[in-house]
């Protein structure tokens, strides 16, 4: 089942929109918070992305439960790496 022309069109926009406000933060000086909220905002665009474009949330229960098995070996990855970033000597 695909998704109607509007409600792919709308997600697109919104899509667009999350990489304008990407890029404006990033000329913003925010200092710390320049990370945090970029991951947010990918974040969201990340869901969007999978919610719509990836028809996760017309999927069967497989398929999410595949695409959560994703999302968490990414979690097991990224402590990894950071692990062994903040345990090296400066």
């Amino acid at each position: 089942m695909t998704w109607p022309p509007r409600a792919l069109l709308l997600s697109w926009l919104g899509l667009l929109v999350l990489l304008a406000l990407t890029v404006g933060i990033a000329y913003r000086p925010l200092g710390a918070l320049n990370t945090p909220i970029a991951l947010l905002i990918a974040g969201i665009k990340a869901a969007i992305v999978a919610a719509f474009f990836m028809e996760l949330r017309r999927a069967r229960a497989l398929t999410i439960v595949f695409a959560g098995a994703g999302l968490f070996w990414l979690a097991i990855m990224l402590w990894l790496a950071l692990s062994d970033y903040l345990t090296r000597p400066t």
